[in-house]
């Protein structure tokens, strides 16, 4: 009787036709990780920069994060369905700011190409501000959370609805303290600005042109809104520097700060 093997001729086949992607992909992965430590984020001196300045508010500080992508180092994911699929890699680095400790002027050259082996792009720029002192304030109270803008070149994945720029980007927001109350913790007091956290924008970078980001927000601190946290049953409220509350609410309307229209 002859014995038939062709099953077990298949078996490898078969196996290496459900893994060798999962498989490659490890591998590939492995070798841009080893690759990118051994040459990482690194700006070339030849290179596109873009220009970021800005002016701090007294009492607060300014943090500046550029966010890098790379087509050449791809990162594997899968869907719910196990199916593969590649997506650019991500960096993101800090940059140090020197801020004048008199007029809080602060300037900075962000690099548009990251170099390394992966081939770093500008993606995003983040420029945040927040309170590093608020006693002046109220006494015991604590930072919180603060405001900025984030702006996304290019090719990069947005929002749907954002206001679209070319070359340069001059915003200077009036933005206020808030005061978030809650009946467990320490009064905290943060930044808020025209879209609460970060403002976002679309910058579309042309060469030939100056490439400038200007964040020069006007701090008023003449009015304060007051999230309020209470203990037990009884609902959240946002009171309004005019004595206006919204009930049953815990984010504020940046509108009704200064008791102007909505669609200002």
């Amino acid at each position: 009787m002859a014995i038939k093997f062709m099953p077990l001729t298949l078996l490898p086949l078969t196996l290496c036709l459900t893994g060798c992607d999962f498989l490659s992909s490890i591998i590939s992965e492995s070798w841009h990780s080893y690759r990118n430590n051994a040459n990482p984020f690194f700006p070339p001196r030849e290179n596109k920069w873009i220009t970021v300045e800005g002016i701090a508010p007294p009492n607060t500080k300014p943090s500046l994060r550029g966010g890098y992508t790379s087509v050449k180092c791809l990162s594997a994911h899968h869907t719910a369905g196990g199916t593969l699929y590649h997506e650019p890699n991500h960096h993101w680095n800090k940059f140090n700011i020197l801020v004048d400790p008199k007029t809080g002027y602060f300037k900075e050259k962000i690099p548009s190409y990251g170099g390394g082996w992966c081939q770093w792009r500008i993606d995003t720029i983040t420029i945040s501000l927040s309170y590093i002192n608020v006693e002046h304030i109220m006494k015991k109270a604590i930072p919180y959370t603060g405001t900025g803008i984030k702006v996304f070149i290019n090719g990069a994945k947005k929002p749907e609805s954002m206001k679209e720029m070319l070359n340069t980007i001059d915003y200077r927001p009036t933005i206020y303290p808030f005061l978030r109350k809650d009946y467990d913790i320490p009064n905290q007091i943060g930044l808020y600005g025209k879209s609460g956290g970060l403002t976002y924008f679309g910058l579309r970078l042309i060469d030939g042109n100056e490439w400038k980001i200007t964040y020069k927000p006007i701090l008023d601190e003449t009015k304060m809104p007051k999230i309020i946290i209470p203990a037990g049953d009884e609902p959240s409220r946002v009171e309004y520097p005019d004595g206006k509350v919204d009930s049953d609410r815990d984010s504020i309307d940046y509108w009704k700060i200064n008791n102007t229209s909505q669609w200002e």
